[in-house]
């Protein structure tokens, strides 16, 4: 194609030589083909609808006082065959229910798309040097 109608589009896909910056990572083979292994955002698209993982986990972010200090919990998504890609909350506390997720999430008026649906229990969550949760060791992890 040659352009986008939207004129701010157009700019951003004429200024990168007729690509446009989607935030997905991808690998090109020698043939052409384009393999989609991931985004540099944080979104999954669940039944349609983007939602941001890190919203998410915010939401979460001081909902469970209950666990401790040394509670962690972090959000990813997995494709599912019937919505896209659905949600998981790892964390490492094994009595975390899903339960629990979805009523601190109601209450932060989160969307229902956002709920995870299943838990995952790690020891420990993997972190990158500053002490933030590695995202990417996360997903081949889960």
């Amino acid at each position: 194609m040659r352009g986008y109608l939207n004129a701010d589009a157009n700019a951003r896909f004429q200024a990168l030589g007729g690509w446009y910056d989607t935030g997905d990572i991808v690998k090109v083979d020698a043939d052409g083909f384009v393999f989609i292994l991931g985004r540099l955002k944080r979104f999954a698209k669940v039944s349609g609808e983007m939602v941001s993982l890190a919203a998410v986990e915010d939401a979460l972010a001081g909902a469970f006082p209950q666990y401790g200090l040394r509670f962690a919990v972090a959000v990813v998504s997995q494709p599912d065959a019937a919505r896209g890609e659905k949600l998981i909350a790892v964390s490492n506390e094994p009595r975390l229910t899903l339960e629990e997720i979805r009523v601190a999430l109601q209450a932060r008026g989160v969307s229902n798309l956002a709920v995870p649906r299943q838990v995952k229990v790690l020891r420990d969550l993997p972190r990158l040097g500053t002490g933030k949760v590695n995202h990417r060791e996360l997903e081949k992890l889960v």
